[in-house]
């Protein structure tokens, strides 16, 4: 009997075993799960936290690189001003040096002092106290500072070079800028100009002296050698760092930095692992329950139930959230649809306002403080909208920068106008970004219903956009209300579009010319290349009637071309009657710039080398095209193609962004030549772009020289070529043989 019953014994407790690993089966299965998941998002975790850390230090050395550049660039213009001064005046003595470099040093710059070199041997200084012993150095027999003069007289460039021990004592950053002066025949070299940098002020004011980072620079991109390393340590290269650059036309420096602790030591791993343990704990505990648990009808039951609930909140949710912006919480373009696309309430006397509003600065604000710096102006523009709502409006944002404010009321225009101004006063408050004060402002248009009983949404929306282009084409922080007016406008320039595409395709645009005198003699150096439309119905047309209608229509590339074809043929046709027009001019779009086909169809236009030339607006986007131009701009000069900045003056790039093209000519702008007549200050202006031009080896061109009085002070000025109506208006090419035959006898005339 016993022997027989010890096999039901091990029976059961294999049986009972089975059973109880067949409970904790789900345990053990959760249990590896959580562990795997731990591991992997542990492992992302400390990935992210790197990022992060990174990231954060990226943009503080961003910051850093970006202030130093901009300290440095600051102080070459400091430099440049006193290196013209002296060209125009390149015999005064030490009184008078020190006087003009005392009006120029800033005293919030890091500048310290500055030394005058004529013929590379110092012979002024300023200030004269503590620097006395650097007069009479020469350059080209010092061994530590004859590198870079020699460089700066060679090249013609500005050179900066340091950390430099000075003959004076101490150490700095030296910024060499080369002077030259004008014979009336060539440019003839007259020496140096030193601009001595403060390097322990310089580094604070650009924020190394309060960083946590660990940062090294060098003059080169990947050192070496502990001496090519003049801020940090060369160690510090090693260390995986983030790195930037400063850019500048007389340099570049490395920066790299690294956090003083090491990377990863910020990254609160061990709390976040414990919470993970934590959570994979409460994940398998009701596991290992429900494993002990019968599974029974009613349970099944009431967790089916929740599972409904849960499905309806999550329905509700979803509709919710296309229904609205994730960013501002306020309803979105389709709830606004949606909304003013439902039929009007029985017996409602209320008409519908819609206000479509268009921040003017955000792109700035976004180029400046990052998308971060973005939200928190939309966040704060949709609160102020919010603030404005009343029972019966209803704020919403469409997209980007845009929003839309509906209202209803039974006196749709006082009301509208009420809400259009409000709109305005409260976004052109300040929003502070970052603890700065940034003020964005914004453009409205605004519609509303005539009628209560006829809506038409799609037409009521269209009318407020066309509202808001009208606001923002007469300048920014402005309302305008839609009014049939802008309707018939724009009808009006659909049809004109229509009818310009018709024009490049029947071959209605003619070319006409404007010559361009030398100021000393009178003689034509060259026309300039104007478009005209030759309308059927209207005439001759000027520029400003569809030069807009030709961007909008992306077509100004295929302007360009037509009016360069057809300059290119009436300088041919001009030589074969023996005229002396040494060049031609021609506008050119960015549009056209842009096209990859731009240089093939060049090569194959029939022109001689020096006497085409390619005039770019200033006010191009020289930063947004600056990829483009520096590959361009080199191959178009290597045709033979001359470029000449027109317009200058009126543009928002700065000179030493335009130099970097090397121009033939810069034209100066009509609305800064026409005061000189009666403004003192207006010529000085014109003078000094004249000194600049002379520097650099660029002709200038007077453009707008209405008179004969604004020839004559030109010509006083040292300008080199003019153009205007005092000397020869816009004209044709018949016009323009004849007026070159009796060129001698209008002038004399005019004169």
């Amino acid at each position: 009997m016993k022997f027989r019953r010890k096999p039901k014994i091990l029976r059961g407790l294999a049986s009972s075993a089975v059973n109880h690993a067949s409970a904790f089966a789900p345990a053990i299965f959760a249990a590896t799960i959580a562990v795997i998941v731990v591991y992997v998002a542990t492992n992302w975790r400390l990935e992210r936290s790197l990022a992060d850390e990174r990231s954060a230090v990226a943009g503080e050395l961003a910051t850093i690189s970006s202030r130093l550049q901009t300290n440095l660039n600051s102080n070459v213009k400091l430099l440049q001003g006193l290196a013209a001064g002296i060209a125009v005046n390149p015999t005064m003595d030490q009184n008078t040096f020190s006087k003009l470099a005392a009006e120029i040093l800033q005293p919030d710059s890091q500048l310290r002092s500055f030394a005058a070199a004529p013929g590379m041997v110092v012979k002024w200084v300023y200030p004269e106290k503590g620097n006395e012993k650097a007069i009479g150095l020469d350059y080209r027999t010092n061994e530590k500072q004859r590198d870079s003069a020699m460089l700066a007289r060679n090249t013609h460039n500005i050179v900066l070079a340091g950390p430099v021990d000075l003959i004076q004592g101490g150490t700095a950053f030296v910024v060499r800028c080369p002077v030259y002066i004008n014979d009336r025949t060539s440019q003839i070299f007259w020496g140096l100009v030193s601009g001595i940098v403060d390097i322990p002020r310089l580094y604070q004011d650009s924020g190394l002296g309060s960083t946590d980072l660990e940062i090294a620079i060098s003059d080169v991109s990947e050192p070496r050698l502990a001496k090519q390393v003049f801020l940090g340590d060369l160690e510090t290269f090693s260390k995986n760092p983030v790195v930037t650059s400063v850019d500048m036309t007389y340099g570049r420096w490395t920066l790299v930095a690294v956090p003083k602790d090491g990377w990863g030591q910020k990254s609160g791993m061990a709390t976040f692992e414990l919470y993970a343990c934590l959570l994979s704990l409460c994940v398998v505990a009701p596991i290992v329950w429900v494993g002990f648990l019968t599974k029974s009808r009613q349970r099944t039951i009431e967790k089916l139930r929740l599972h409904k609930k849960k499905l309806v909140r999550a329905r509700q949710r979803l509709e919710y959230l296309s229904l609205h912006d994730s960013l501002t919480g306020l309803p979105n373009r389709r709830f606004i649809d949606r909304m003013i696309s439902q039929s009007p309430s029985p017996g409602s006397e209320n008409c519908l306002i819609l206000i479509h509003i268009d921040l003017d600065r955000f792109k700035e604000i976004n180029d400046t403080k990052g998308h971060a710096g973005g939200d928190i102006v939309l966040q704060a523009a949709a609160s102020r909208l919010v603030n404005l709502a009343g029972p019966n409006d209803v704020a919403a944002r469409i997209g980007g920068d845009e929003f839309i404010f509906a209202s209803w009321s039974a006196h749709p225009a006082p009301r509208a106008t009420e809400l259009a101004h409000q709109i305005v006063d409260t976004l052109k408050q300040p929003v502070f970004v970052d603890g700065s004060e940034c003020v964005v402002g914004a453009s409205v248009g605004v519609a509303w219903e005539t009628e209560r009983a006829q809506r038409n949404p799609s037409q009521l929306r269209l009318n407020a956009d066309l509202a808001l282009y009208e606001a923002k084409k007469t300048g920014r922080g402005r309302a305008a209300v839609f009014t049939e007016e802008l309707r018939s406008a724009a009808i009006h320039t659909k049809e004109l579009a229509a009818e310009f595409n018709h024009a490049l395709d029947r071959d209605e645009l003619v070319a006409f010319f404007q010559p361009q005198f030398h100021a000393e003699t009178l003689d034509i150096a060259g026309v300039e290349t104007l478009a005209r439309w030759d309308h059927p119905q209207k005439g001759l047309l000027a520029p400003d009637k569809f030069l807009a209608v030709a961007e909008n229509l992306g077509r100004s590339g295929d302007m360009d071309r037509l009016i360069l074809q057809k300059a290119l043929f009436e300088l041919a046709r001009w030589d074969s009657l023996g005229m002396r027009i040494p060049r031609v001019s021609v506008n050119i779009s960015a549009r056209r710039l842009a096209q990859a086909n731009l240089l093939a169809e060049l090569s194959k236009l029939p022109m001689a080398k020096g006497r085409l030339c390619f005039e770019l607006l200033e006010t191009i986007s020289f930063d947004d095209l600056q990829p483009v131009l520096n590959e361009i701009i080199p191959a178009v000069k290597e045709l033979g193609i001359e470029i000449e900045i027109d317009d200058f003056g009126t543009g928002h790039a700065s000179i030493v962004s335009l130099l970097r093209f090397e121009p033939r000519r810069l034209k100066i702008d009509r609305e800064i030549i026409n005061p000189i007549v009666t403004s003192p200050s207006q010529r000085r202006l014109v003078s000094s772009i004249i000194e600049i031009g002379r520097s650099q080896n660029i002709d200038i061109v007077a453009e707008g020289v209405e008179t004969m009085k604004h020839a004559k002070i030109l010509r006083e000025l040292g300008c080199h070529l003019l153009q205007g109506y005092a000397l020869a208006r816009p004209m044709s090419s018949k016009q323009l043989i004849e007026f070159c035959r009796t060129k001698d006898k209008q002038l004399k005339e005019v004169g």
